[in-house]
């Protein structure tokens, strides 16, 4: 007995059949232009999330934030000169005090910040504002019964930088780093309003 041949009606059952194309998109009854846009929308919305999370982790640059922590060093620094130095007026010496307190807490906070984002000031960076001529003149200052006067006068103009340095930075800051320069720039202000400044 002979195989019969295929009926023809039924050959598309025995033909291969190519496999249908797989889209990445499901399938969107849209034409390819909108295809096209929907897929840039997502895209931007992606990139939108990305630098989103990156602003608000690492904060814009930190060049800024280490200016302010340079500035605050070294009024620091010269305000525990002068304190050797034994300022006389009590007005003074409570200013110096406070000076003192307010920008080591602007300090260790920055400092902080710094070290949550991964970055450390070298110590070349932070003696960046070190200027050993107020050193002499705080000390001709001293021995002329002068002292107070001329470390009133150096503080309205090292506090006026610090903030200076703190609005600058604040620009390029993320949300968390504005928040910590806003902080330090009140501080400064507050000082620069208390009465021996005035």
């Amino acid at each position: 007995m002979q195989p019969q041949s295929p009926d023809p009606n039924f050959d598309f059952m025995l033909k291969d059949q190519q496999p249908a194309k797989k889209s990445l998109l499901p399938s969107l009854n849209l034409p390819k232009p909108a295809k096209i846009a929907l897929a840039v929308v997502g895209v931007i919305i992606v990139l939108v999330v990305i630098s989103s999370l990156l602003s608000g982790r690492k904060s814009g640059s930190t060049q800024g934030f280490i200016n302010v922590l340079a500035r605050g060093q070294e009024t620091l620094r010269v305000t525990a000169l002068v304190q050797q130095l034994n300022l006389q007026d009590p007005r003074t010496q409570a200013l110096a005090a406070t000076v003192s307190a307010a920008l080591t807490s602007d300090k260790t906070q920055i400092t902080s910040y710094l070290a949550k984002n991964k970055t450390k000031a070298s110590t070349a960076q932070l003696a960046i504002d070190t200027d050993k001529s107020t050193d002499s003149s705080l000390q001709s200052a001293s021995q002329n019964n002068g002292l107070d006067a001329t470390y009133v006068n150096y503080l309205k103009t090292a506090l006026g930088k610090y903030e200076t340095d703190a609005q600058t930075a604040y620009k390029s800051a993320g949300p968390n780093g504005q928040k910590l320069l806003t902080d330090a720039f009140d501080s400064a202000s507050t000082l620069l309003s208390a009465p021996p400044l005035k």
